[in-house]
């Protein structure tokens, strides 16, 4: 089973489940979610939830092939974007989830969800940046977890064409296998993991979990461990963004991938 969750507090999550309950047969069950019924389309199950995305850690509980969360992205530039992550904290959990805890990225959706995001930004016309962003922010989930944005504030959150796109991602991934590619965990560079998103556009390769430069020095062998023991399928490598870490960090976690014979490579 795979779940689709939709915020009753979050403008754009809950354009983006307006469309999808719209555009696709979805049958509403006798099961309910906090006072809201649950809808099902072949495999893939539709809830609602009562509270803000970033405080979802009672999901946990669904046994999933995959949880999609749909939410809007915040940004102080403004910049129109599409885009999608894993959630987890590296340090401390400033915005929900636990301390030094990651949800489980399924790397293989993630990135058929980054390139069905820019098909449908072509297709559509739009104006809109398509990016993945590392992992960042909670809920810390024990499940696979997957949130696909739109950004960066409530004029594209009210975009039906943007909240479309997203829709049309999330049914068009969650209905099809997903393309077997090396999978990895990236190390480096900057919130909006360019140098990851440029990689997997032009080669065969997922990367579920990105730790930044930013949250670098916060990084120790049990959090690099847990980054890899959390991604599915299972990691073949590591790829690190050479120039977007300090010559110290790409030395700690070179250390680390080492020790335990992880092989790795520069991006």
């Amino acid at each position: 089973m795979k779940i689709i969750v939709v915020s009753k507090v979050n403008i754009a999550s809950r354009n983006i489940g307006k469309i999808i309950l719209e555009n696709y047969d979805f049958k509403e069950t006798s099961d309910k979610w906090e006072g809201s019924p649950i809808y099902k389309y072949k495999d893939i199950k539709l809830i609602k939830c009562n509270k803000d995305v970033l405080e979802l850690d009672y999901l946990e509980d669904f046994d999933t092939e995959i949880l999609v969360i749909a939410s809007t992205h915040k940004a102080e530039s403004g910049i129109h974007s599409l885009t999608c992550h894993t959630p987890g904290n590296w340090s401390k959990a400033e915005y929900g989830g636990k301390d030094k805890v990651v949800s489980v990225s399924h790397a293989l959706c993630l990135r058929e969800t980054l390139l069905e995001l820019k098909k449908q930004q072509e297709a559509k016309k739009l104006d809109f940046e398509v990016s993945l962003e590392v992992t960042h922010h909670g809920p810390s989930l024990d499940i696979p977890t997957m949130f696909v944005e739109v950004g960066s504030s409530e004029e594209q959150w009210n975009n039906m064409k943007a909240c479309e796109a997203v829709a049309e991602t999330i049914m068009k991934v969650l209905t099809r296998d997903p393309e077997k590619v090396t999978v990895a965990v990236g190390f480096g560079g900057g919130h909006y993991a360019n140098k990851f998103t440029k990689l997997l556009f032009k080669k065969e390769i997922a990367v579920g979990h990105i730790c930044p430069k930013y949250a670098t020095d916060a990084l120790d062998e049990e959090m690099i461990l847990q980054a890899f023991s959390k991604t599915v399928p299972k990691p073949d490598l590591a790829v690190i963004d050479w120039k977007g870490l300090k010559s110290e960090q790409r030395k700690n976690i070179i250390d680390t991938l080492e020790k335990n014979n992880i092989k790795w490579e520069k991006a």
